[in-house]
């Protein structure tokens, strides 16, 4: 029994084959003026939308953090320093003048139930502590991915993205957007993170 066990576990389908961009982290903080959201996770490193994964096979880690401030100054000039999983990580974020918001990406996935991230702007240093908005009754990327397939049955060569987002249809809370994407177009689902109940499809 133990042989036959380790061989079906050795022929198990590995769930990330396919995935070019797996995100299973969200955090959010606010202080002092400031709203901060985190999204970590892993993903291609040519990223880019052409039905495959890129051509070494290899996603890397990243979080990304974005910052808005209740007053937006585009010519301000804002550091910060992350501090996760026992790890720094620094440098000056980068304006986004249309969405009013300041962001900075870090080649790490952040896993931590909480972490820190100070900001200086000019004289004032504020520190924010994001908590992850990931609570164990949602479900996995990978059953996530499962069932949007039984929704839009996706066909031929596609590569999968898997994201934990905030809800975009106006409802509070965060949900799993998976999108099967080929090279001439994708279709995507949007899904309760705890019951796997299609929200929308595209």
């Amino acid at each position: 029994m133990t042989v036959v066990t380790i061989i079906l576990c050795a022929c198990a389908s590995d769930p990330m084959d396919g995935v070019s961009e797996r995100r299973s982290g969200y955090y959010t903080a606010q202080a002092d003026g400031y709203t901060l959201t985190v999204v970590s996770g892993v993903r291609e490193h040519s990223f880019k939308s052409d039905g495959k994964v890129g051509s070494d096979g290899k996603l890397k880690p990243y979080t990304l953090v974005t910052l808005v401030p209740d007053k937006f100054d585009i010519d301000a000039v804002i550091t910060f320093t992350a501090e996760a999983d026992g790890c720094t990580f620094g440098g000056t974020m980068i304006v986004h003048p249309f969405a009013a918001s300041f962001s900075a990406e870090f080649e790490h996935e952040t896993t931590a139930k909480q972490f820190t991230v100070t900001i200086k702007c000019g004289g004032t240093t504020t520190t924010l502590t994001p908590q992850s908005q990931i609570t164990g009754d949602m479900i996995t990327y990978d059953r996530a991915i499962s069932a949007a397939k039984t929704t839009v049955h996706p066909k031929g060569a596609y590569e999968t993205r898997a994201r934990i987002i905030k809800n975009p249809l106006g409802a509070d809370g965060l949900c799993w957007h998976i999108s099967f994407i080929t090279d001439s177009g994708n279709t995507g689902v949007l899904l309760d993170p705890v019951t796997a109940r299609v929200i929308a499809k595209k």
